[in-house]
């Protein structure tokens, strides 16, 4: 008797019928009519991976929620930009296929990140104060080499989507094409890049629109005033002639806005959206100010109120439609389950090779260098994620945590990761300012989360109860004589 996985051959029908669809995307996006079936069908397709795969039914329906704004924002992209749309399409369906390999690692009970922070660099042509990543003009970066070795690991780990920071990205982008050459070796991966704009020129914006998968994300402070002051005199008009290169040539850009108490009021408005979606921006990511890098402001973390307020803010320009892709990165909690950092869903890898389980958490675990030349207890960065102790550390609190309006182990819960930094196992990173652990910034942390802590018991849910539930697919049996 011979035993069948009529799951696996399911899925391998599937992977290659979404091979052959996005091959049929360039006739698509130039007809409308099909267009509109494709993006149709596409998304059903994401939504019933996670209809199949997901167990947690509270994050589901928070996902099918989400899932149903990507239509306004696909239909956006394709109208505007049709080249940086079948890249986006690839990435999708590469998305889709890594969620079934990441569902089949977790279930042995691994972790297996969807996405890696990397810096390729953290020196940076701006000295923007209170900085998280404390760049400055002098600094290290990551071979090119290097690069590629370490996002061949995250891929076999299950890694999608490639995220750049630093430093400025595009200094290396101009040295050695290093974001360029990346995204052409690895077409079917999307590279989010975080940048201050400064450096994109035309001929840099031909480039990125050649290879289609790298999406520039601008900063922002807010207006052209507030940009002005906190990153220099005419910033903000160089980012609005980037926007031009970037639209002209057809390439998906976005925005990442730092939230602090003296900007909340301005960008919860309805005039910041829109003048970023009159501005070209099909995405947008908003971060909360946390008190790391350089010569951190106490004052400057938002209050309760203003944290509240841009989760109701960012909750409504999704429910009005509004064409453009956003994520919130410290108020979305229930769409991702909680904390994604320790290797959950992610983790990062500074610009002089240190790793550490958040973008945020200024600590450093181990080198990658040390991993790549075998001088490392680990053996890859797999190995590091699965089994160094902070990581786990990270998870096993991420665990204990059940309010995911309060997923953060920084600044929702900082006891927690007081308990990881002192089991062992890493030290301060770079970005560690005086008085986090205990000190000044301890203390002032202590009761921001606990002032948070008192006003999230009161909010809503962001997804009304009963909306968008499931229904549940009958799997195959998992093998049959």
């Amino acid at each position: 008797m011979v035993s069948f996985d009529f799951n696996a051959l399911r899925q391998s029908w599937s992977n290659l019928a979404m091979r052959t669809a996005l091959k049929g995307a360039d006739l698509a996006i130039q007809v409308p009519v099909l267009r509109d079936v494709f993006i149709d069908r596409l998304t059903r397709r994401l939504e019933g991976n996670y209809d199949e795969l997901e167990t947690d039914t509270e994050l589901l329906a928070h996902d099918r929620w989400l899932g149903r704004h990507l239509q306004e924002f696909l239909n956006r992209l394709v109208s505007e930009r049709p080249a940086a749309a079948r890249a986006i399409l690839r990435f999708i369906g590469t998305w889709i296929e890594d969620m079934r390999r990441r569902t089949d690692i977790q279930q042995q009970g691994r972790a297996t990140p969807c996405t890696v922070v990397i810096e390729p660099t953290d020196r940076c042509n701006l000295n923007c104060p209170g900085c998280y990543a404390k760049s400055t003009r002098e600094g290290t970066h990551i071979p090119y080499e290097q690069m590629v070795r370490i996002i061949d690991q995250v891929v076999d780990m299950g890694v999608t989507l490639v995220t750049i920071s630093g430093g400025e990205p595009f200094m290396r982008e101009r040295a050695d094409r290093t974001l360029t050459r990346l995204a052409e070796r690895f077409p079917n991966r999307g590279f989010l890049v975080y940048t201050n704009g400064t450096l994109i020129d035309e001929p840099t914006a031909e480039r990125l629109a050649r290879v289609g998968n790298v999406f520039p994300a601008i900063s922002v402070e807010g207006d052209e005033h507030q940009t002005d002051a906190r990153r220099g005199s005419g910033i903000y008009e160089q980012n609005r002639q980037a926007r031009r290169h970037l639209a002209e040539h057809g390439v998906m850009c976005g925005f990442s806005a730092t939230v602090t108490s003296e900007n909340a009021e301005d960008i919860c408005t309805d005039d910041f959206i829109d003048l970023r979606i009159e501005e070209g921006d099909l995405f947008g990511w908003f971060f909360l100010m946390q008190p790391i890098g350089r010569s951190p402001r106490l004052d400057l973390m938002v209050n309760a109120d203003q944290r509240a307020m841009l989760r109701e803010t960012i909750n409504r320009w999704r429910r009005e439609n509004r064409p453009i892709f956003m994520g919130d990165f410290w108020n979305d909690g229930p769409f991702v389950g909680g904390c994604i950092a320790g290797g959950r869903y992610y983790f990062h890898i500074y610009a002089d090779g240190n790793i550490s389980p958040c973008v945020f958490a200024p600590v450093a675990c181990e080198n990658i260098f040390n991993i790549i030349d075998g001088t490392s207890e680990y053996d890859s960065l797999d190995d590091l994620v699965q089994n160094h102790p902070t990581f786990r550390g990270f998870r096993d609190e991420q665990a204990k945590i059940t309010d995911r309006k309060r997923p953060c182990l920084l600044i929702d819960h900082p006891e927690a990761f007081r308990r990881v930094f002192r089991r062992g196992g890493c030290e301060p990173g770079k970005n560690m300012a005086p008085g986090y652990i205990d000190g000044e910034i301890a203390e002032y942390v202590d009761k921001v989360a606990a002032e948070w802590k008192a006003k999230s018991d009161k909010l809503p849910p962001l997804v009304p109860e009963g909306q968008y539930q499931p229904q549940r697919r009958e799997s195959s049996p998992r093998a049959a004589e």
